[in-house]
């Protein structure tokens, strides 16, 4: 039996709390393992072709940068597709908390790798998305050009239908190699979503949403995805 450790705990209370951390432990130990195992999985697919993109940043919105560039001096880059299509109103709520996490977070990532934030929207409708969240730092460009997403399986039949998907390629001799993508449906990027995550910690637990409270709407994803029959 395990002694209390915070304040007017119970012993009752210790015991579970010390049968759970056994868990907790366990979890870390197999996402370390299967982190792992995902580095040293084999050279992907060298990438199809040298796709040319539109900056949706301030100062150069609409300037076209070709993917081998956004590598910039490093040789692992991290590509987001989020789900905002040319005919959408909104960006999908869910998306938008990632990159809202992924904006904070880039000045830390892109000391090891280059992180970028892709969409099938115009660049200037990507911009002031961007203006209206606050993005500031995360690298933004649009594919609206580009046959990219449909390539690398981020969108479906046509261009405003796209699903969220985090790509990772690598540069090797000059060359560029699809390294890893996610494959899951549902929470697909799980391991890294603060919304859901800090939840998780809660007594109440996750809500029973499908996508975390936001102050807008999309439309087109309820529409199209959320309340398809």
């Amino acid at each position: 039996m395990s002694e209390p450790r915070y304040p007017n705990e119970s012993r009752e209370y210790r015991d579970a709390r010390e049968s759970l951390l056994k868990d907790e432990q366990e979890l870390v130990d197999k996402i370390r393992s299967v982190a792992e195992r995902r580095r040293n999985l084999p050279a992907g697919g060298q990438l199809k072709e040298d796709y040319v993109f539109q900056w949706a940043n301030d100062g150069k919105v609409g300037k076209s940068v070709r993917f081998s560039d956004l590598f910039a001096d490093k040789n692992t880059l991290l590509l987001y597709s989020f789900m905002y299509g040319p005919s959408w109103d909104n960006p999908c709520p869910s998306c938008t908390s990632l990159v809202d996490g992924f904006d904070r977070s880039w000045y830390q990532v892109t000391r090891d790798a280059s992180f970028v934030a892709i969409a099938k929207a115009p660049a200037e409708r990507i911009n002031a998305w961007a203006k209206q969240r606050g993005w500031s730092q995360i690298a933004l460009v649009s594919g609206s050009e580009s046959a990219y997403q449909a390539d690398y399986k981020c969108q479906g039949d046509s261009a405003d239908m796209q699903w969220p998907v985090m790509h990772v390629f690598k540069r090797q001799d000059g060359n560029i190699f699809h390294f890893w993508g996610t494959e899951l449906s549902g929470n697909h990027l799980d391991t890294v979503w603060p919304y859901w995550n800090l939840m998780d910690f809660t007594p109440e637990g996750r809500p029973d949403i499908p996508t975390p409270p936001q102050k807008f709407r999309s439309e087109f994803l309820e529409k199209n995805y959320l309340n398809r029959k």
